[in-house]
Protein backbone atom coordinates (compact mmCIF):
# COMPACT_ATOMS: atom_id res chain seq x y z
CA UNK A 1 0.00 0.00 0.00
CA UNK A 2 2.84 2.36 0.88
CA UNK A 3 4.50 1.60 -2.44
CA UNK A 4 1.28 2.39 -4.32
CA UNK A 5 0.91 5.75 -2.57
CA UNK A 6 4.59 6.54 -3.16
CA UNK A 7 4.22 5.60 -6.83
CA UNK A 8 1.11 7.79 -7.24
CA UNK A 9 2.81 10.76 -5.55
CA UNK A 10 5.86 10.37 -7.80
CA UNK A 11 3.71 10.23 -10.95
CA UNK A 12 1.70 13.24 -9.72
CA UNK A 13 4.86 15.27 -8.99
CA UNK A 14 6.34 14.34 -12.38
CA UNK A 15 3.10 15.31 -14.17
CA UNK A 16 2.90 18.60 -12.27
CA UNK A 17 6.49 19.43 -13.19
CA UNK A 18 5.77 18.67 -16.87
CA UNK A 19 2.73 20.97 -16.88
CA UNK A 20 4.65 23.85 -15.38
CA UNK A 21 7.43 23.46 -17.93
CA UNK A 22 4.89 23.45 -20.76
CA UNK A 23 3.37 26.71 -19.52
CA UNK A 24 6.62 28.71 -19.50
CA UNK A 25 6.54 31.81 -21.71
CA UNK A 26 10.21 31.89 -22.54
CA UNK A 27 13.55 30.40 -21.69
CA UNK A 28 15.22 33.81 -21.87
CA UNK A 29 16.53 35.72 -18.87
CA UNK A 30 13.54 37.37 -17.16
CA UNK A 31 15.47 40.60 -16.62
CA UNK A 32 16.31 40.94 -20.32
CA UNK A 33 13.70 43.33 -21.78
CA UNK A 34 15.16 43.43 -25.29
CA UNK A 35 12.57 42.54 -27.94
CA UNK A 36 13.66 39.61 -30.10
CA UNK A 37 11.48 39.25 -33.20
CA UNK A 38 10.24 35.79 -34.07
CA UNK A 39 12.22 33.86 -36.64
CA UNK A 40 10.68 33.49 -40.10
CA UNK A 41 10.07 29.93 -41.16
CA UNK A 42 9.63 29.17 -44.83
CA UNK A 43 8.49 25.93 -46.37
CA UNK A 44 9.70 24.90 -49.78
CA UNK A 45 7.01 23.70 -52.13
CA UNK A 46 7.78 20.30 -53.58
CA UNK A 47 6.21 19.33 -56.86
CA UNK A 48 5.60 15.70 -55.92
CA UNK A 49 3.22 16.52 -53.03
CA UNK A 50 -0.37 16.59 -54.22
CA UNK A 51 -2.89 18.85 -52.53
CA UNK A 52 -0.17 20.88 -50.81
CA UNK A 53 -0.74 24.61 -51.24
CA UNK A 54 1.37 26.66 -48.82
CA UNK A 55 0.55 30.30 -48.20
CA UNK A 56 2.34 32.51 -50.71
CA UNK A 57 5.43 33.97 -49.09
CA UNK A 58 4.90 37.65 -48.34
CA UNK A 59 7.23 40.13 -49.92
CA UNK A 60 9.74 41.72 -47.60
CA UNK A 61 7.89 44.65 -46.08
CA UNK A 62 9.26 48.13 -46.55
CA UNK A 63 11.07 49.52 -43.53
CA UNK A 64 9.45 52.78 -42.46
CA UNK A 65 11.75 55.21 -40.65
CA UNK A 66 10.88 56.11 -37.05
CA UNK A 67 9.99 59.61 -38.21
CA UNK A 68 8.43 59.59 -41.66
CA UNK A 69 8.04 62.88 -43.54
CA UNK A 70 7.06 63.93 -47.05
CA UNK A 71 6.61 67.40 -48.50
CA UNK A 72 4.58 68.96 -51.30
CA UNK A 73 3.44 72.29 -52.65
CA UNK A 74 -0.06 72.17 -51.18
CA UNK A 75 -2.05 74.55 -49.00
CA UNK A 76 -2.55 73.62 -45.37
CA UNK A 77 -6.32 73.94 -45.77
CA UNK A 78 -6.37 71.41 -48.61
CA UNK A 79 -4.04 69.04 -46.75
CA UNK A 80 -6.19 69.36 -43.61
CA UNK A 81 -9.33 68.43 -45.53
CA UNK A 82 -7.65 65.48 -47.27
CA UNK A 83 -6.07 64.26 -44.02
CA UNK A 84 -9.32 64.38 -42.06
CA UNK A 85 -11.17 62.55 -44.84
CA UNK A 86 -8.50 59.83 -45.23
CA UNK A 87 -8.23 59.25 -41.47
CA UNK A 88 -12.01 58.92 -41.15
CA UNK A 89 -12.13 56.52 -44.10
CA UNK A 90 -9.49 54.33 -42.40
CA UNK A 91 -11.47 54.41 -39.11
CA UNK A 92 -8.96 56.57 -37.22
CA UNK A 93 -10.49 59.10 -34.86
CA UNK A 94 -9.00 62.57 -34.50
CA UNK A 95 -8.99 63.30 -30.79
CA UNK A 96 -7.53 66.79 -31.01
CA UNK A 97 -5.62 69.06 -33.35
CA UNK A 98 -3.04 71.22 -31.63
CA UNK A 99 -2.37 74.42 -33.62
CA UNK A 100 1.22 75.10 -32.56
CA UNK A 101 1.88 78.05 -34.89
CA UNK A 102 -1.29 79.78 -33.75
CA UNK A 103 -0.28 79.34 -30.09
CA UNK A 104 3.21 80.70 -30.73
CA UNK A 105 1.80 83.76 -32.50
CA UNK A 106 -0.56 84.35 -29.57
CA UNK A 107 2.55 84.49 -27.37
CA UNK A 108 4.09 87.11 -29.63
CA UNK A 109 6.56 84.84 -31.43
CA UNK A 110 6.61 85.81 -35.10
CA UNK A 111 9.74 83.97 -36.28
CA UNK A 112 8.26 80.48 -36.06
CA UNK A 113 7.36 77.71 -38.51
CA UNK A 114 4.14 78.29 -40.43
CA UNK A 115 1.28 75.76 -40.51
CA UNK A 116 2.69 73.69 -37.62
CA UNK A 117 -0.09 71.46 -36.30
CA UNK A 118 -0.25 68.15 -34.48
CA UNK A 119 -3.12 65.72 -35.13
CA UNK A 120 -3.63 63.35 -32.21
CA UNK A 121 -5.37 60.25 -33.55
CA UNK A 122 -6.31 56.76 -32.42
CA UNK A 123 -8.11 53.62 -33.43
CA UNK A 124 -9.89 52.54 -30.25
CA UNK A 125 -11.03 49.23 -31.72
CA UNK A 126 -7.37 48.14 -31.83
CA UNK A 127 -6.27 49.92 -28.65
CA UNK A 128 -7.52 47.11 -26.45
CA UNK A 129 -5.20 44.57 -28.08
CA UNK A 130 -2.18 46.87 -27.89
CA UNK A 131 -2.65 47.89 -24.25
CA UNK A 132 -4.08 44.79 -22.55
CA UNK A 133 -0.66 43.23 -21.73
CA UNK A 134 1.37 46.45 -21.78
CA UNK A 135 -0.66 49.24 -20.15
CA UNK A 136 2.40 51.50 -19.94
CA UNK A 137 2.28 51.85 -23.75
CA UNK A 138 -0.60 54.25 -23.23
CA UNK A 139 2.19 56.86 -23.17
CA UNK A 140 2.51 56.31 -26.94
CA UNK A 141 -1.17 57.05 -27.41
CA UNK A 142 -2.62 58.82 -29.24
CA UNK A 143 -0.60 58.55 -32.42
CA UNK A 144 0.60 61.81 -33.95
CA UNK A 145 0.59 63.15 -37.48
CA UNK A 146 2.07 66.62 -37.85
CA UNK A 147 2.42 69.39 -40.41
CA UNK A 148 4.68 72.40 -40.86
CA UNK A 149 5.88 74.55 -43.73
CA UNK A 150 9.60 74.09 -44.40
CA UNK A 151 12.09 76.79 -45.44
CA UNK A 152 11.42 76.06 -49.13
CA UNK A 153 7.73 76.90 -48.60
CA UNK A 154 6.57 73.27 -48.98
CA UNK A 155 4.10 71.73 -46.56
CA UNK A 156 5.66 68.81 -44.67
CA UNK A 157 3.36 66.06 -43.42
CA UNK A 158 4.89 63.49 -41.11
CA UNK A 159 4.39 60.99 -38.36
CA UNK A 160 6.22 59.20 -35.59
CA UNK A 161 5.57 55.56 -36.41
CA UNK A 162 3.32 53.77 -33.90
CA UNK A 163 5.43 50.59 -33.83
CA UNK A 164 8.21 52.43 -31.99
CA UNK A 165 6.25 51.32 -28.91
CA UNK A 166 7.42 47.73 -29.56
CA UNK A 167 10.84 48.67 -28.18
CA UNK A 168 9.26 49.34 -24.79
CA UNK A 169 7.03 46.28 -24.53
CA UNK A 170 7.61 44.53 -21.24
CA UNK A 171 5.51 41.59 -22.37
CA UNK A 172 6.01 40.82 -26.07
CA UNK A 173 2.58 40.40 -27.63
CA UNK A 174 2.51 39.31 -31.29
CA UNK A 175 -1.03 40.56 -31.90
CA UNK A 176 -0.11 44.01 -30.57
CA UNK A 177 3.06 44.08 -32.69
CA UNK A 178 1.09 43.17 -35.81
CA UNK A 179 -1.48 45.89 -35.09
CA UNK A 180 1.17 48.55 -34.53
CA UNK A 181 2.96 47.63 -37.77
CA UNK A 182 -0.36 47.65 -39.62
CA UNK A 183 -0.99 51.17 -38.29
CA UNK A 184 2.50 52.20 -39.49
CA UNK A 185 1.60 51.12 -43.02
CA UNK A 186 -1.89 52.64 -42.91
CA UNK A 187 -0.69 56.05 -41.72
CA UNK A 188 2.16 56.07 -44.25
CA UNK A 189 -0.33 55.28 -47.03
CA UNK A 190 -2.60 58.10 -45.85
CA UNK A 191 0.28 60.60 -45.84
CA UNK A 192 1.50 59.43 -49.26
CA UNK A 193 -2.04 59.62 -50.64
CA UNK A 194 -2.39 63.25 -49.54
CA UNK A 195 0.92 64.28 -51.12
CA UNK A 196 0.15 62.48 -54.39
CA UNK A 197 -3.08 64.46 -54.98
Amino acid sequence: MKRLILLLLTVYAFTLNSCITAMEWSTRDEDDDEYIPPKKVTVEKKENLKGYNPKPQEEEEEEIPDIYEVSADISYEEADLLLRSALEEANFKIIKVSHVTKGMKEQGRRDFWEDMNIYMICKLSDGYFVLRHNPHLVGFCPYRIYTYRNKDGLLVIGMVKPSMAVRYMGNPDMKAIQILKKHDRQLKEIIDQIISK
